[in-house]
């Protein structure tokens, strides 16, 4: 599985707004959620450890991420 840390390119935004300061961020798809009300994306914000993440959810927060709790779905890039 070698494809973990293949960028997501995040939806697109009207006139190349990004609603993040980094417009290269890097968008990974969740295994699982953290909690029900959460998105299926976090935001990776750097590294935590060799395998880990430190990571932001929209309606969750913070998290720290392994590398087998994240992907990239084949139809991206």
């Amino acid at each position: 599985m070698g494809r973990y840390l293949t960028p997501i390119q995040p939806e697109p935004y009207p006139e190349g707004r990004s609603p993040h300061p980094n417009p290269s961020a890097i968008w990974v798809k969740l295994a699982v959620l953290p909690n029900s009300y959460s998105h299926d994306r976090a935001l990776l914000l750097c590294r935590h450890g060799e395998d880990e993440w430190y990571a932001w959810v929209p309606d969750h927060g913070e998290i720290i991420l392994h590398r087998s709790e994240f992907f990239v779905e084949a139809d991206w890039n």
